[in-house]
């Protein structure tokens, strides 16, 4: 037999087999544990309004993450604990965009963790998915159909969020624009090396992730000024899409079954709000977030070019119990399905 021919010439063929089959058995469990329920809600009427349906939202994404990647033969790896923002201001998730289940981690985490009501924006693509399409028409998510003037209607809606946000709010958004694939790197640096060369030079740095679109970030963050900002990173989600999708990047080097997911908080009031230093804090998060990613995945990243912000790994918990002093930026203990959650 030529060696040429088997697996041992492609380092890489395995693991993508493998989590290929991986992200069957969660798509089995989705449908079992997320898109039957939601439709069966609908059906009885137990999904009439907005706060029923963010409800549903979170118990099913809870699911999801927890039952469903146990079912695949995942976990959700958050660490050791992270800090949360104050109960009394709204939050902006700034997400990264890889991968399947976007939406649902947005859910998980504004509605399940933070217990808030969720906003967003989204393309008309997963309103293919028939639980995903009836909970957005009952939600705060707007769907937009992404031709050309697609782009300038999600920032408008953006923005009007953005300006409208209650204390009780969260709303997520995706700087990235589009999911993280080789395809997508190399436009995205095509369109860098049109209208900023210097910035494209510093773009190619980042192995992992896209480079934030900063004009519309910088807009979000202009508007949202009483929103303490949550960046949002994960990777393990891309390899499930690996075998069909090339992500831009070799699998990990040895069989992981997690999926790491982490942010990084920063207070209202040290947000830079000014279009050119919101886009440079912003740059100097999505460099951060790459190099997490590449410690995750055992694979050395380049130094950023700013100085990382704090590794601090998330944990889902529940809420101070009344007995204990209540401090925003304590860390949390309780592990996603561990007690206290449904």
């Amino acid at each position: 037999m030529n060696p040429r021919r088997g697996l041992s010439c492609h380092p890489h063929r395995l693991p993508r087999v493998r989590a290929s089959v991986r992200g069957l058995k969660l798509l089995g469990a989705y449908v079992t544990r997320f898109e039957a329920p939601v439709l069966l809600a609908v059906l009885r009427g137990r999904a009439s309004d907005t706060q029923e349906c963010e409800r549903l939202l979170a118990r099913l994404t809870h699911r999801v993450f927890t039952e469903g990647l146990r079912r695949a033969g995942l976990t959700l790896d958050t660490g050791g604990g992270l800090p949360l923002p104050a109960p009394d201001r709204p939050v902006l998730l700034l997400m990264r965009h890889s991968g399947p289940l976007n939406f649902h981690l947005a859910g998980l985490l504004g509605c399940h963790l933070l217990g808030r009501g969720l906003l967003s924006v989204g393309r008309t693509l997963p309103g293919l998915d028939p639980a995903v399409g009836l909970l957005v028409r009952r939600l705060r998510v707007d769907l937009i159909r992404w031709n050309r003037s697609g782009p300038a209607r999600a920032m408008r809606v953006l923005i009007h969020h953005s300006r409208d946000m209650g204390l009780r709010d969260v709303l997520a958004y995706f700087p990235e624009g589009v999911n993280m694939t080789a395809a997508g790197r190399r436009r995205s640096l095509a369109a860098l090396d049109r209208a900023d060369p210097e910035r494209a030079r510093w773009a190619r740095k980042l192995r992992h992730v896209l480079p934030p679109v900063s004009a519309g970030a910088a807009r979000v963050l202009s508007q949202a000024t009483e929103a303490d900002v949550l960046v949002v990173g994960h990777t393990g989600l891309e390899d499930l899409v690996g075998g069909v999708v090339d992500i831009g990047y070799p699998p990990p080097p040895v069989d992981d079954r997690r999926i790491h997911l982490t942010w990084w908080h920063t207070r209202a009031e040290d947000v830079p709000r000014e279009p050119a230093a919101a886009a440079a804090w912003l740059d100097g998060q999505w460099a951060a977030m790459d190099e997490w990613i590449a410690r995750k995945r055992g694979a050395p990243g380049p130094a950023p070019e700013e100085v990382p912000a704090p590794d601090v790994p998330y944990t889902p918990d529940i809420p101070c119990t009344p007995d204990v002093p209540y401090d925003p930026y304590i860390r949390n203990r309780t592990p996603v399905g561990g007690p206290g959650h449904d």
